[in-house]
């Protein structure tokens, strides 16, 4: 299950104790899910330490794709974050970061759009409904938010120019599309984890999983650096070069 703080909205009489972890953090949290150790960590095992007794799951060997889709998930939501993070800084006051906006919504075209999104519809997708039917009505809504994304992105895009151009009604039009895309988003991932991934791992046969596990090592997530599409690397190194922290490493406003 995707870490519920990044879904969360917070406040700022919260403690930093409560609040979602730093982008660059949840990287490394999410690269730990895929390989078991992380590479920016020189190796060493992650959330794990030595006292600790292993738990329950790491003894379950499930599908590839599971894994890799997850991992992805946590890459979105963590991008998504951010977006939302920096409203409630502008809301509060802070002048806007334009650059990293521009990079952000970049970000979440090259790559869940791109590629994410289109992997999930042609190969978990179509599997899970070739051997049940039971997933049938589930499959059509996140499909059709899949496509539905898209449109919303480009009116988020568009306020986002107003708003750079300096009007008014289009700095509140962003804010408020923005954070609905960002909800209905992370309201997607979670139901593919929490309904259809425990459908798919019921009824899909090893035959399925070796095409699906093909298809998503090919995504070459760009947030952990493993094979990176180029364009999508680039545009995740900008966000964490210029967020403020605590979600990135730019200086705090």
């Amino acid at each position: 299950m995707i870490a519920p703080a990044i879904g969360a909205t917070f406040g700022p009489e919260q403690s930093s104790r409560d609040r979602p972890a730093p982008v660059a953090r949840l990287a490394r949290g999410a690269h730990c899910g895929r390989r078991g150790h992380a590479a920016q960590n020189g190796g060493a095992p992650c959330g794990k330490h030595d006292n600790q007794e292993p738990h329950k799951e790491e003894n379950i060997v499930r599908p590839e794709a599971i894994q890799i889709i997850k991992d992805e998930h946590l890459a979105i939501s963590a991008v998504l974050y951010s977006l939302r993070f920096l409203i409630r800084q502008m809301r509060n006051g802070a002048p806007p970061n334009f650059p990293v906006l521009k990079a952000i919504l970049d970000y979440i075209v090259s790559y869940p759009d791109r590629w994410h999104h289109p992997k999930e519809d042609k190969f978990l997708f179509a599997a899970v409904k070739r051997r049940t039917h039971d997933a049938d009505a589930l499959i059509a809504k996140l499909e059709r938010e899949h496509v539905l994304g898209h449109p919303m992105m480009d009116d988020i895009k568009q306020q986002l120019i107003g708003f750079t151009n300096g009007d008014a009604g289009a700095r509140e039009r962003f804010f408020e599309a923005a954070e609905h895309y960002a909800e209905l988003e992370w309201n997607h991932l979670q139901t593919e984890e929490e309904q259809l991934l425990p459908i798919a791992e019921r009824v899909l046969t090893a035959e399925d999983w070796a095409e699906i596990d093909a298809a998503f090592r090919e995504n070459d997530n760009p947030l952990f650096g493993i094979k990176p599409k180029e364009e999508a690397e680039a545009l995740y190194q900008k966000i964490l070069a210029l967020a403020p922290a605590p979600i990135g490493l730019g200086p705090a406003s």
